[in-house]
This record gives C-alpha cells, sequence and structure tokens, in this order.
C-alpha cells in the first residue's frame, strides 16, 4: 500500500468523522471549522483518487508495449512509442511519491482560505444583528 492509497482511506475516513458530527456542532465559528475540514479531506481524497486513476492508465499504456511480459521494454520490442510511454511512466514515478504531501499543502491552503472567509462573514453577520437589535 502506497502513501497516496493510505492518503485517501485517511481522507474518506475524516469526510465521514465530519460528515456525522457536523449536524452536532452548535456554534457558527466551529461549524465553520468543521465545513473547513471537510473540504480539505475532500479535496485531498478526490485529487489523489485522479492521481492514481492516472497512474493506472499510464501503467496500463506502458505495458502494453511489454509483449514477453518481463517488466522491460527489450530489443525485438523497442519503438519509439515504446519508450515514451516507458520514459512517461518512470518520470512520473517521482511525481507521484510526493503527490500525497504536496496535495496535502494544496487543500490545507484552500481550506484555510475557505475558514477564513466563512469566520468573517459569520463575524459580520453577527455584528449586524446587534446592530438591529
Amino acid at each position: 500500500m502506497n502513501f497516496n492509497q493510505i492518503g485517501i482511506l485517511v481522507g474518506i475516513c475524516a469526510i465521514a468523522f465530519f460528515g456525522f458530527t457536523l449536524k452536532k456542532v452548535r456554534s457558527p465559528y466551529i461549524k465553520g471549522l468543521w465545513k473547513s475540514g471537510l473540504l480539505v479531506f475532500f479535496l485531498y481524497s478526490a485529487i489523489l483518487i485522479y492521481v492514481e486513476i492516472r497512474w493506472q492508465f499510464i501503467s496500463s499504456y506502458a505495458q502494453k508495449y511489454d509483449t514477453n511480459g518481463n517488466g522491460f521494454v527489450d530489443l525485438n520490442e523497442y519503438s519509439d512509442e515504446a519508450m515514451a510511454a516507458m520514459n512517461k511512466m518512470t518520470s512520473g514515478a517521482k511525481a507521484k511519491s510526493f503527490a500525497a504531501l504536496t496535495v496535502a499543502v494544496l487543500s490545507s491552503i484552500i481550506g484555510f482560505a475557505y475558514l477564513i472567509s466563512d469566520w468573517a462573514v459569520t463575524y459580520l453577520k453577527n455584528k449586524e444583528q446587534k446592530q438591529q437589535v
């Protein structure tokens, strides 16, 4: 099991936790924190699922050129398309290994921006309600 698959499982468990407990939260600021957490883990899981599916397509495309099934493109299997497919698979392996960390940072930044904007809107709504009373 690689880091992306572990990240997908953690994300799905976190989505279930935040989704089921969202209705029990009463404070609007804590509710904003819960919504932000839900957004972060949804983005995290969705992007990692996309990365894993794309990697499976790249791997199966590269394996199409390995006719004898030894995992390598031999001299009798060599063609420009086969080398391009194998290069795409090997160059994408490093990016795939850092995907869990990169996606975590990206989704955290988006979730934090959502949290700050949600708290600002909540603060302004509370301030407006106090002025009307």
